[in-house]
């Protein structure tokens, strides 16, 4: 356990590290000239986060469900990848998701 001080102290340095990081962009961001093919590619960036926060969430939660083989985030990330390639809306895939892994486990307790 990391005592409180450091805790803190972490924080901080990482706050104002995060605010010289942003404000420095916003500062010289009227001398810098990005081309539109740079603009294209930091474009990606967003669609690229989400998945690198759900997958390890997915791959490495130790399951419950037992007939899904203790695997059923993956079993939802497949299937709302699905829904999400049809549905086109972040809103429907993201419920879609929730309400299945709730029902799924739920199910199994019953």
């Amino acid at each position: 356990m990391i005592q409180a001080e450091y805790f803190w102290l972490n924080t901080f340095l990482l706050a104002v590290g995060t605010l010289l990081i942003r404000s420095s962009i916003l500062m010289f961001s009227s001398k810098i000239i990005i081309s539109d093919r740079l603009k294209e590619i930091f474009s990606f960036i967003p669609s690229a986060v989400l998945p690198a926060l759900a997958a390890p969430m997915a791959f490495y939660h130790p399951g419950t469900v037992d007939w899904l083989f203790n695997k059923e985030r993956v079993v939802i990330l497949l299937l709302a990848t699905v829904v999400a390639y049809f549905s086109k809306k972040m809103t429907t895939t993201l419920l879609f998701g929730l309400v299945f892994l709730y029902l799924i486990t739920q199910i199994t307790y019953s």
